[in-house]
């Protein structure tokens, strides 16, 4: 299974590294601010959802944040509550917990606008994790440094069916040294009905705690980081079309999405 496509999900704040000292005059399109809502509901737990504003390119400040929104969950059933804010643009339910058979609508109210998105959570896919590759330090190269790479199998549905990958590193999400948050994911059209032998993409060591999430998510999450991807890698880099273009199942200009899935959590201790 080599066709996952790998992301550095970075929404609306790019941050710039460099070890040069030349100026560069950088002549940057006004892009005018939008909200941004990144809400989540999985099976057997609560919403969540940030809310941000997007932030000019090379920005040095925090993202902005919108801290007084009013922001309800309601269900095919009639079920709804209120969220629930608990600090950084964050906001939390407690009350309805997710669940694969129920359409679901978030309204959010900010800043004088109201946005909605629907979405549903599809069943996730079991998997398991068989073994780990050792990679020696002689066999490391620029794909694979020395270490272990644990390995997994899993029977996929047929139809179109969409995928997102986590992997933890002792209960910490594993971002490389010098990367951002990576993000993998893939469709049923590039990995078809089995995943058999499907190497992490990063190392660990003798005493690590390997946590692999495999996430089922909707179509309308699969293409919104898909087209984040293709905006922030185009042959114009990060100036050229700004990722506030990115597709949204939020209405009335917001961006984001609002996503359902179900997820399946593997770990495995590294041992020698």
């Amino acid at each position: 299974m080599k066709n996952i496509i790998k992301l550095g999900l970075v929404i609306m704040t790019v941050t710039v590294t460099a070890s040069c000292t030349q100026t560069i005059d950088l002549k940057l399109k006004d892009v005018p601010e939008r909200t941004v809502i990144q809400a989540e509901i999985l099976k057997d737990s609560f919403v969540t959802v940030r809310v941000t504003k997007t932030a000019p390119y090379l920005q040095n400040s925090p993202t902005p944040v919108i801290a007084s929104a009013t922001i309800v969950l309601s269900d095919d059933l009639g079920n709804t509550e209120i969220l629930n804010y608990t600090g950084d643009g964050k906001y939390k339910g407690n009350t309805i917990v997710g669940n694969t058979s129920r359409i679901y609508t978030l309204t959010v109210d900010a800043e004088g606008k109201q946005y909605s998105a629907i979405t549903t959570i599809p069943d996730a896919v079991p998997f398991v994790i068989t073994g780990r590759n050792y990679v020696s330090e002689e066999e490391a190269n620029n794909f694979h440094k020395e270490g272990y790479y644990p390995t997994i199998q899993a029977s996929l549905p047929s139809g179109d069916t969409y995928y997102l990958f986590k992997y933890y590193k002792n209960d910490t999400l594993y971002v490389p040294e010098g990367a951002q948050d990576d993000i993998f994911i893939s469709d049923s059209k590039f990995i078809g009905t089995e995943i058999d032998g499907y190497e992490t993409p990063y190392e660990y060591e003798v005493g690590d705690v390997a946590r692999i999430d495999i996430y089922r998510i909707t179509k309308e999450a699969f293409n919104f980081y898909n087209e984040l991807s293709l905006q922030l890698n185009n042959d114009g880099g990060f100036f050229s079309t700004p990722p506030a273009n990115t597709s949204t199942n939020f209405s009335n200009g917001a961006v984001g999405v609002f996503m359902g899935a179900g997820r399946h959590t593997e770990s495995l201790t590294i041992v020698p």
